[in-house]
């Protein structure tokens, strides 16, 4: 039986599933998880998922995304499923339900998805693309990770992520006795200050470039382009390591392949000089929440470069805190490597509308 106004399937119908999105500027992932599938541990499918990834640039909505999902869904998956929940992870700010996408020409409400899903408002979930990300890390497996620190975890102690990618994402989870509490930052656009005087000339590049010197203009792909166009400033166009023509939004992955194999010697700084910046943040953000419980560096960039990230000064500047260094010197830090762990994430936070803790 299928909802007359929609077409898609509605609860009555069998077996119940979790709808889960992992939203970005470049992509939207969309899978269908079986209740209780995602119990048996992050990275560990039933077999019975389905995951299907769309270009959110080739769409006008999430509404239409979702349209051609659950229409696949119905021919190559089953054609009888129902959705006990869902949930969204999405890159911007979300407030009151609503969320106006930063990479994106979308606006995304949270009513809207529930009505065109054919489910109470309360099943249904939107967050910030880090919220799902904090709550993907309660589901890691063997595997999804690489040591960068040891430490000694605490596994009561609050976590943060910490994610560039296009932009630069933040967010904390802190345990309580009902399950995982994610709080939703936007910590990436508060500002940069430099470590050293050796970088005011970079805030006052960042300052006449874009009036406001925030971290994501710094730490992130977008931050990439904007280090690589500050150190080569008057450089002649045949000295310059890239071609000069090439798109801005393809700067970032030609720097990371020359630094790493090439050993381009002014690629290489840069991206060094992003892992300290990096190093810094992180640092940073695991005082403020005292992340006993590990920093997890996630998003596009960390496990595309984690050999160079690895055997940089990452550690260096994330420790250098004064009299707080053997504090953070003994918080464990991960790499983390699975690119799924936001549309897990959104799942396990579906799972807890029809099986809270």
């Amino acid at each position: 039986m299928a909802d007359s106004s929609t077409g898609f399937p509605v609860q009555t119908l069998h077996p119940s599933m979790i709808l889960a999105g992992d939203i970005g500027g470049t992509k939207t992932l969309l899978g269908l998880f079986p209740q209780g599938s995602n119990m048996q541990g992050y990275g560990k499918s039933s077999g019975k998922d389905f995951k299907k990834e769309y270009p959110s640039s080739h769409f006008d909505s999430l509404e239409k995304v979702l349209e051609s999902f659950l229409e696949t869904a119905r021919s190559d998956y089953s054609k009888s499923f129902s959705i006990a929940s869902a949930a969204f992870g999405i890159a911007g700010p979300v407030v009151e339900g609503r969320c106006e996408a930063t990479n994106l020409p979308w606006v995304v409400e949270r009513a809207s998805l529930a009505n065109l899903l054919g489910l109470p408002f309360k099943n249904v979930h939107l967050v910030n693309d880090l919220v799902a990300m904090a709550w993907g890390t309660t589901r890691l497996g063997e595997g999804d990770t690489t040591l960068l620190n040891q430490g000694r975890p605490d596994p009561l102690g609050t976590r943060m992520v910490i994610a560039p990618g296009t932009g630069l994402g933040e967010s904390i989870l802190v345990s309580s006795e009902t399950g995982p509490v994610v709080i939703p930052t936007e910590g990436g656009h508060a500002d940069w200050a430099p470590q050293s005087p050796a970088d005011i000339p970079l805030l006052t590049y960042l300052w006449s470039r874009f009036g406001h010197a925030s971290c994501e203009r710094v730490i992130s792909g977008q931050g990439l382009a904007n280090l690589y166009h500050y150190h080569t400033q008057g450089h002649p166009p045949e000295s310059l390591p890239l071609d000069p023509g090439l798109p801005e939004d393809e700067i970032p992955a030609a720097l990371t392949h020359a630094a790493i194999s090439r050993h381009d010697p002014l690629c290489s700084m840069i991206l060094e000089n992003f892992c300290r910046f990096l190093g810094q943040e992180a640092g940073n953000l695991a005082l403020k929440s005292l992340a006993t419980g590990g920093v997890y560096l996630a998003g596009g960039i960390p496990g595309k470069i984690q050999s160079f990230l690895l055997r940089s000064s990452f550690m260096d500047h994330f420790v250098d805190k004064g009299r707080f260094r053997k504090i953070l010197s003994e918080i464990p830090i991960y790499i983390v490597n699975n690119p799924e762990t936001g549309l897990q994430g959104a799942s396990e936070l579906a799972s807890h509308s029809v099986h809270p803790s």
